[in-house]
């Protein structure tokens, strides 16, 4: 199921852009969920980071589809934005927000099409495990493997990705439950990591991607370093002194 958001003023623009991604999903057997807004506040108020696909309007009241987009890329920095506009020219700043492509209306089907067709190669290449992060009234989604180690404190867990902390409640049992054992091993009972970003095991000691250094707690050094040579194989690890 691929879910597209399409943020629209125009009525009549927003139906024809909703009929074209209808016309497309029927004549390539894809199952798509649509969700028109009116108006880019609506849209980011109501954001849950679910989406595959974002159509944005520029010109639109209130608040530019360059804001929003801004706005976006603040709480949401993987998502698929394409503008679809008649400013081009302002399109073409679209590489300030990370925008995959623009559009220009009015829109040409067998265009619409092409534009489609690549950009469903794009998602289809970059297809990753991601979560969904509820904090506060939000939902942020991040890509597992961009998830560093994962801890927790006074049922407060925080992710520490390459990018961020993102903190929410909730408890280890969750996250062990959630991440992938293969790719996530348990070091102590308040910390799990991600062991592609270990880059050293330093005693009772794990160095990670951005120099944090994580404790192994010796109930669990058996069975992380098994984990460890699981998931390394034959590769080298730097065991520190």
């Amino acid at each position: 199921m691929l879910r597209i958001a399409v943020v629209e003023d125009n009525g009549r623009d927003a139906e024809q852009l909703l009929s074209l991604l209808r016309r497309f999903a029927q004549n390539n057997n894809l199952e798509i969920d649509t969700v028109r807004f009116e108006n880019p506040l609506l849209f980011l108020v109501d954001y849950k980071g679910d989406y595959d696909m974002v159509f944005m309007d520029i010109d639109m009241p209130m608040m530019s589809g360059m804001e929003a987009a801004r706005s976006l890329r603040k709480i949401d920095s993987h998502v698929m934005l394409i503008f679809v506009t008649a400013l081009a020219c302002f399109a073409l700043n679209g590489y300030e927000v990370d925008a995959y492509d623009f559009i220009v209306k009015p829109v040409q089907e067998n265009f619409f099409n092409v534009k489609m067709n690549r950009a469903l190669k794009k998602l289809a290449a970059e297809q990753r495990t991601r979560l969904l992060i509820k904090t506060g009234d939000k939902s942020i989604r991040v890509y597992t493997d961009e998830v560093i180690f994962v801890d927790i404190y006074n049922h407060v867990l925080s992710f520490h990705t390459e990018h961020d902390v993102i903190s929410t409640r909730g408890t280890m049992k969750d996250i062990q439950e959630t991440l992938d054992s293969s790719t996530f091993a348990m070091c102590n009972k308040s910390c799990v990591v991600n062991m592609r970003h270990i880059q050293m095991i330093d005693g009772d000691e794990i160095v990670v991607t951005g120099g944090a250094r994580l404790s192994i707690s010796r109930p669990r050094k058996t069975e992380f370093m098994q984990q460890i040579a699981n998931y390394y194989g034959n590769q080298k690890i730097n065991m520190g002194k």
